[in-house]
């Protein structure tokens, strides 16, 4: 075969294939004169190297600082040896914290990376209510216009992480946050980035989180608390800042008191934001679980013009061996005055040989007043494992 009849044949071929399956045609053949390759994204080890313990550990540093002197503040940190402290304005007074006001007490800055920085803010406030870390940073999220991301990490009660994105001043920036308290001081560790590099920082954002730690730890409640007893029957310890009231002690056969949670009035009128009553009754032939119960919800219905809208949740209570029974229930309550918030109800009811135990909290709803009521849910969850 002479060469212009291989050319042609060639082509005839190559025109065919191209009809039968132009596409395939132009990927297969084409391609390979013309594609050009597809760009590789750099990756999270090119914008930042540290992604493992190994790397972090070869270039950590801790830092540390007992801010306002007080040694239930002294924390320590770790983080990258080229990050720097920065001089912050403290905004409460020498020598303590205002109980109103977080105070930054430090600020960590990172190298520049990909043209922009991360920095690490330490802040902290002094508290006067009891509450878990996790109900504290949820309410600091919500009251910051945060935007949360994915689930809270509640460790314990005193420690708490969660996620969130913020704009300021136009900014937007992603926040790592962690919620720490020792005795009655409240640490705030923000690790906030530029919302692109999230992704490359999120090792070490979780590392520096996690090394956080108070040099000083202490299981000191963040209120003091007061001792009650009715007679042989009870003893329970109480938040100070709740107000004992109505206290009827004397009887035989039934006994009362109440705690009130109320504003100090130095701002606005002085009110009541919560209410634990305690009512315990002796045991006899008169008495039954069912005849008292009926009675405590005639008390909420009658007098306090509550009506129960729905059991949130109902679940056995640890208590001391000596009660045989143990119940604590959450329910919704409506209220029929049309100028009063729907209240939340938490009942702890207790048996032993000879008394019934009923303790019950009235608070706002979460959605209501969310700082009031996880005061008022922690002040009585503690009451209630304080029971003896």
């Amino acid at each position: 075969m002479t060469f212009k009849k291989y050319l042609a044949v060639a082509c005839a071929l190559f025109i065919a294939a191209s009809l039968a399956s132009p596409a395939t045609a132009s990927a297969g053949w084409l391609s390979r004169f013309f594609a050009k390759k597809a760009p590789v994204a750099p990756s999270l080890a090119q914008i930042y190297p540290i992604q493992n313990e190994k790397s972090f550990q070869a270039v950590a540093r801790v830092f540390s600082k007992t801010p306002f002197n007080n040694p239930e503040l002294e924390y320590s940190i770790m983080l990258p040896k080229d990050w720097k402290p920065q001089a912050t304005i403290q905004s409460a007074a020498v020598g303590g914290l205002g109980r109103e006001i977080i105070s930054e007490v430090a600020r960590y800055r990172s190298p520049v990376i990909n043209t922009m920085t991360a920095v690490v803010i330490v802040k902290s406030i002094q508290l006067d209510r009891e509450i878990t870390a996790g109900n504290w940073l949820k309410n600091y999220i919500y009251s910051n216009s945060c935007t949360p991301q994915g689930k809270m990490i509640v460790i314990n009660d005193k420690r708490a992480e969660a996620n969130c994105i913020t704009t300021l001043n136009g900014n937007i920036s992603y926040t790592h946050a962690l919620a720490a308290i020792n005795g009655d001081n409240l640490v705030l560790v923000e690790f906030r980035n530029p919302l692109y590099l999230t992704g490359p920082l999120e090792f070490l954002a979780k590392t520096a989180l996690d090394s956080f730690k108070f040099i000083l730890v202490t299981n000191s409640p963040i209120e003091k608390q007061k001792l009650f007893s009715f007679a042989n029957v009870i003893t329970f310890s109480y938040p100070a800042s709740w107000t004992p009231n109505d206290l009827d002690t004397s009887g035989n056969n039934t006994m009362s008191m109440q705690l009130f949670n109320e504003n100090d009035g130095r701002r606005k009128k002085k009110q009541i934001n919560g209410m634990i009553r305690f009512v315990v009754i002796r045991r006899d032939s008169e008495t039954s679980l069912i005849k008292e119960s009926a009675a405590i919800k005639k008390y909420f219905n009658d007098f306090l013009g509550l009506k129960f809208v729905k059991l949130i949740s109902s679940e056995k209570e640890p208590a001391a061996p000596r009660f045989l029974f143990s119940r604590y229930e959450v329910y919704e309550m409506s209220t029929k005055n049309a100028a009063t918030q729907d209240q939340e109800a938490h009942i702890l009811v207790l048996g032993s040989k000879s008394w019934y135990v009923f303790a019950f909290l009235l608070t706002p709803t979460a959605n209501n007043n969310f700082y009031t009521w996880a005061c008022n849910t922690r002040a009585f969850n503690l009451i209630v494992k304080s029971i003896h």
